[in-house]
């Protein structure tokens, strides 16, 4: 493949919007992947846990990260300022079983928003089409040095 084409395609990948969401429950990723097929202008990157995000991060430019894999309140703290840093103004949506609890808290404390199960369809293409639609800078990734 000649330079200039495999530069062109790293290019448009960086330039890609992704929404990313960690989670075990596949029905939820489906509903997400739902939003984000009507709005059609990104795609949904799925991770199984939230390190794993930390790990391998996708090369497009994140608009959306959802956190819905069940992590304890301990883990969800670290794993939200390590993303808070790498994509400081990235909204970030925790999912979790019930409000009100050490979860919870620990979303907030993170800069989180927090949503209790189940989340209704009306919820998932809030979330998704306001950050798919708007025309904004789109936050910029901190370097990894």
């Amino acid at each position: 493949m000649p330079r200039d084409l495999r530069q062109d395609k790293l290019a448009a990948r960086r330039e890609r919007l992704c929404v990313l969401m960690a989670c075990e429950d596949v029905a939820e990723a489906a509903q997400v992947g739902e939003q984000v097929l009507k709005v059609n202008k990104g795609s949904l990157v799925t991770y199984r846990k939230a390190e794993d995000v930390l790990l391998n991060s996708p090369a497009g430019r994140v608009v959306l990260i959802i956190l819905a894999a069940g992590d304890d309140p301990e883990t969800l703290g670290r794993n939200l300022a390590w993303m808070r840093h790498r994509w400081p103004r990235c909204p970030i949506a925790v999912i979790g079983e019930k409000g009100g609890g050490a979860t919870e808290m620990a979303a907030r404390i993170g800069g989180a928003s927090y949503f209790a199960r189940p989340v209704r369809p009306e919820e998932w293409a809030a979330m998704v089409t306001h950050v798919l639609s708007r025309k904004l800078t789109v936050a910029t990734e901190v370097g990894l040095g």
